[in-house]
């Protein structure tokens, strides 16, 4: 029987020898082994010209998307810049704004006071120009009345006949429906004091009545508790107001509570 094995290694360059009396087989080259690299080659590959377009045009934008994200990195940096600058000065300016303000309000508060103090006096003065006149409430007018004579008839009958007037005429604001007061000014401010205590009970039957001429911050301080004096008077408390202020019976300051007992 032919051995086929020695016909495969002629053909691949190698030579089975068959071993004899138990030996082992042995084989030998007739030509050196090539590397598997070196057999099959090391062919180049060469990139395709719409590839190579393709990869400038890829960087181009890169490089276009990275100046303007420098650009505007720069152009922020710039404004942030500008910002901190105008802040700095914004808050230099809220600062002297501040102060100024604290200065204006301490001026305020200085005008105020100063303002209160003017009124007091300026009401202390007031008041002593009408120290000596008194209001006639109630009288009807008539067309071309005499408010020398109206007056004089009615002080009779308030008990001070001889008393001595200045002058006498109708006071205040027209109002439809209503007559205004006769505002009188004496001479003496003891007639005065003898109208004003007599003249409640002389003139209880008429129709017009007597009262002091206040100033407007009398009248106003005397209306606000108005309606306290009446319930005080409904309770036994006599009250009289003097001097821009209600007093009791001895000449003292009333104080009034800031609520009363139902």
């Amino acid at each position: 029987m032919p051995d086929t094995r020695s016909k495969a290694t002629k053909k691949s360059g190698f030579t089975f020898s068959p071993p004899t009396d138990g030996a082992t087989a042995v084989g030998t080259l007739d030509a050196p082994l090539v590397p598997r690299k070196e057999q099959r080659g090391t062919g180049d590959i060469s990139a395709s010209p719409q590839t190579e377009d393709l990869s400038k045009k890829l960087e181009a934008i890169i490089e276009s998307a990275l100046q303007k994200i420098q650009e505007l990195q720069k152009d922020f940096l710039n404004v942030r810049a500008v910002q901190e600058i105008q802040l700095k000065e914004l808050q230099r300016s809220n600062q002297s704004l501040l102060c100024r303000c604290t200065d204006l309000e301490s001026k305020v508060i200085f005008l105020e006071r100063k303002n209160e103090a003017f009124t007091i006096e300026l009401n202390k003065l007031e008041r002593l120009s009408r120290r000596d006149n008194i209001r006639i409430v109630g009288v009807k007018s008539a067309q071309g009345e005499d408010c020398m004579e109206v007056a004089r008839d009615i002080l009779a009958k308030a008990g001070v006949p001889d008393a001595r007037m200045e002058r006498a005429h109708r006071d205040g604001r027209i109002t439809p429906g209503r007559d205004r007061h006769i505002l009188v000014k004496l001479s003496h401010y003891q007639d005065k004091i003898t109208l004003l205590k007599n003249s409640r009970a002389r003139l209880a039957d008429e129709p017009f009545f007597l009262i002091e001429d206040l100033t407007p911050t009398d009248l106003r301080e005397k209306r606000k508790y108005s309606a306290q004096v009446k319930t005080l008077y409904q309770e036994g408390t006599r009250l009289r107001f003097r001097g821009g202020i209600w007093r009791k019976g001895d000449g003292r300051p009333y104080h009034f509570p800031t609520q009363l007992p139902n």
